[in-house]
């Protein structure tokens, strides 16, 4: 009878609620452990040492606050546009860590990513999030090997650390999420990310006619360590 599922399909169904149901229970005993080590641990605690643990937080997300607010001062938090190349050089000394979308405007995959780093950028204070018009800045593109709309490069310490090129990083499609992308940057180390979206992202390469994850990267040498030593003026 058409709708109704054969008993094989009924036991693989069955298999796949166990292994849910299996995978659940695991997270919840190994939660359950760590929550049993912190209440073990906060018994052996006699009053100085909460005072002193108290101290140690308090401390702890004052400097976390200093160091939101300087970020803040430097550009973090926003996605915005930078215009000109001393601008981009002077930005990328300041900002540890700092991802910059070189776009054109006709570009409909550009619009893709602004739309995520517009939702990352206040996200993740860590990191700058800006763009830079392809068009209108031909020397960076030149230098930091710009050839294809949109091209992500990634900034560490003044260093360029590596270029995604198109999304075959992110899958080889447009329908990627913003976590995706989160995911992929925290991959090369400029924001921090703790969910694992590899599978997903593989399982969209591998429907989309992608063999291998084809990894971009700015050609070391010459150009790894940015200098604005040079004079720039038109």
């Amino acid at each position: 009878m058409s709708g109704v599922p054969s008993f094989q399909q009924f036991q693989r169904q069955m298999k796949l609620i166990e292994s849910v149901e299996a995978g659940i229970l695991q997270q919840a005993e190994k939660e359950e452990r760590k929550l049993d080590e912190k209440l073990r641990a906060m018994e052996d605690m006699d009053e100085d040492d909460f005072e002193a643990l108290k101290e140690r937080r308090r401390q702890a997300l004052q400097k976390q606050v200093r160091q939101e607010q300087d970020w803040k001062q430097l550009g973090h938090g926003v996605y915005t546009e930078l215009t000109d190349t001393k601008e981009f050089f002077n930005a990328a000394k300041r900002s540890p860590k700092m991802v910059v979308h070189f776009f054109r405007g006709v570009t409909p995959r550009c619009q893709i990513v602004d739309a995520h780093f517009e939702r990352l950028a206040p996200k993740h204070l860590e990191t700058r999030f800006v763009k830079i018009d392809a068009e209108k800045n031909p020397f960076l593109v030149e230098r930091l090997g710009v050839i294809i709309m949109p091209t992500i490069v990634l900034i560490k310490d003044g260093k360029t650390e590596h270029s995604l090129r198109g999304f075959d990083e992110l899958g080889g499609t447009d329908d990627f999420s913003t976590e995706d992308m989160a995911y992929v940057l925290s991959n090369h180390g400029v924001l921090k990310f703790e969910m694992d979206r590899g599978e997903e992202i593989a399982g969209r390469a591998k429907r989309a006619g992608l063999n291998s994850m084809r990894v971009n990267t700015v050609k070391r040498g010459q150009y790894d360590e940015l200098s604005d030593d040079e004079n720039f003026d038109d």
